[in-house]
Order: C-alpha cells, then structure tokens, then sequence
C-alpha cells in the first residue's frame, strides 16, 4: 500500500495525465455509443418489454405481491417519464450507492483510509513548490467564490433568455448542492490531511471535498444546459471540456493535500447523484412538454437540433 502511495506521488503528473487521457476517451466512446446506438437500444427494448408482459409467464409473476407492480411499472415508468429521465434516475442511485459504500471505507481501521493518509504523505514528500503553485492555479476554478459567480451568470442569462424553469432548477440545484455538501461534512466531520507547504490553506472538514463536489454539479449542469440548446456537432466538446475541468479540479486537492482522494471521489458521487436527479426531474417535464405538443421524438432526432 505504501509502496503504491509512493509511485504514484512520485508520478503524480504522469498519473493523473493518464486518468484524464482515460476519462476523456471513454467520454469520447461512450458519447458516440449512445449517439448512433440509443435509440434503437431504446426500440428492441420497448418491444421486448412488450413481448414479454404479454408472456404467460409474466402473467404468473403478477400474481406475487410487489413484484407484479414492479414489473408492471418498470418500462411504464420510462415511458411517462422518458429514457432520459429514467436513466438519470438510475444512475443517480447507483452514485448514491456507491457514496455510501465509499463512505463506510473511511474508517480509521480500513484499507483505503490507510491508503488515503499513505498518499498524503507521500505527496507532501514529492511534489515540488513549482507543482503546487501550478495545481493551485487549477484549484481556483473550484472554489465557492467563482462558482457562485458562475452560477449566478448562468442564472441571469437564462432568465434573459426566457427559461425561467430552467433558471430556477439551476439555482435550486447549484444552491441545494452546496447546502448538501455542508451537511455531509458536518455529519462525518473528517480531518484533513495535514498541508503546510504554504501554498494553498483550507480549513473546515474534509470529507466529502467541496470543490469537486462544486465541479462535478456546476460544471456538470452547465455542460447539460449547453448541450440542451446547442447544435449536435458542439455536444461532444462540451462534454470533453466539463470532464477535463471536473477531474483536474478534483485532483488537484489531492495534490495539494488538502483533501484525501477518497474525499473528492465522494465528492464526485454525491454531487453526481443530486445532479443527476435533477436533471431527471428536468427531462421528465421536457418528456411531458412534447407529448403534449405533438408525437414524440427519437433519442438521434432531438439531438441533431437545439432543444429548449
């Protein structure tokens, strides 16, 4: 364990170069996945789900109790609320999860809590003045000041531009975040790890760190807002630059040492999960919005134009 703190201290850079070369590209694939396959993933399941409830076979598993209104409702679900939203929704739980899962590994007497305090110390041990002062440069587009200006900007201009529902999930969000990761750090009121390069100072808890928690749900949102009412051809790189900004934000409190690695990535999970539900909440009225409009839109249609 040690050892592998050691290594990577000592490649830091190198190590995190990698991981963001990594997010990047899996961003890259995943996006051209759902782009060319989504919707007709989202037809042979539809069908399926189809044949399937008018199966004899799931007309005897409606028969057991609560399993027959699940299985009624599942894809039923998708349908009033929209794949988007549905999606959403899960992937939020499974954030959620796994929140939970990595917050139970903190303890004092746990593997990764151990590897945390390894790590720390052996960034403090090899990364230079130079490095640290870089890193801090990067860490200011996390902290509260910037994004609450962001925020606020984002906020004026929508309203400006008429969407007002949009502009208000925004700062109800962004707003109900922040609230969200102070009340988690007040909870499991985790020490930092000790910093005294200088460089950059925090105080307050640690776990889960805020400024990746900012990142990951101002950023995260602002890409969704963008990619919402820009042309198709500008959504992957929307979707690039917010992963980039997320994961460098993130780590570089690893670097600095103000934060363990296990509070950003718990910062990255329980903003993930807050965002992602509202969004869900979001495409579940844009659902709503078009089908009273007229007959709805495939996944590929909507995404070769503006949406509002």
């Amino acid at each position: 364990m040690e050892l592998t703190a050691d290594f990577l201290a000592r490649h830091a850079i190198a190590a995190l170069s990698a991981m963001a070369t990594i997010m990047l590209l899996l961003t890259f694939v995943l996006w051209r996945l759902v782009e060319r396959f989504g919707a007709s993933l989202w037809q042979y399941a539809s069908r399926g789900w189809d044949a399937f409830r008018a199966s004899s076979f799931a007309q005897q598993l409606r028969r057991v109790p609560g399993l027959g209104l699940l299985l009624t409702h599942t894809l039923t679900a998708a349908r009033y609320l929209g794949l988007y939203a549905l999606g959403s929704f899960v992937v939020a739980l499974g954030a959620l999860a796994a929140f939970f899962e990595l917050a139970d590994d903190i303890g004092v007497d746990e593997d990764f809590a151990r590897f945390d305090a390894a790590l720390a110390t052996a960034l403090s041990r090899h990364l230079s003045t130079e490095i640290l002062g870089a890193t801090a440069l990067i860490t200011h587009l996390g902290d509260a000041a910037f994004l609450i200006g962001l925020g606020t900007l984002v906020a004026l201009i929508l309203l400006i531009k008429r969407r007002v529902l949009l502009a208000l999930t925004w700062a109800i969000a962004t707003a109900a975040g922040a609230l969200l990761n102070r009340l988690l750090k007040s909870i499991f009121e985790r020490v930092r790890p000790i910093h005294d390069h200088g460089v950059v100072v925090a105080d307050g808890w640690s776990f889960p760190s805020g400024h990746a928690a900012g990142a990951m749900l101002v950023y995260g949102l602002l890409a969704y807002v963008l990619i919402r009412h820009t042309r198709r051809s500008w959504h992957l790189p929307i979707a690039i630059v917010a992963v980039a900004l997320i994961v460098f934000v993130g780590f570089s409190r690893v670097l600095l040492q103000v934060h363990y690695l296990s509070d950003v990535l718990a910062g990255y999970l329980s903003a993930a999960s807050w965002g992602l539900l509202c969004v869900a909440g979001l495409e579940a009225v844009r659902w709503h919005e078009r089908q009273s409009t007229g007959p709805a839109s495939t996944p590929s249609r909507m995404a070769n134009r503006p949406t509002g």
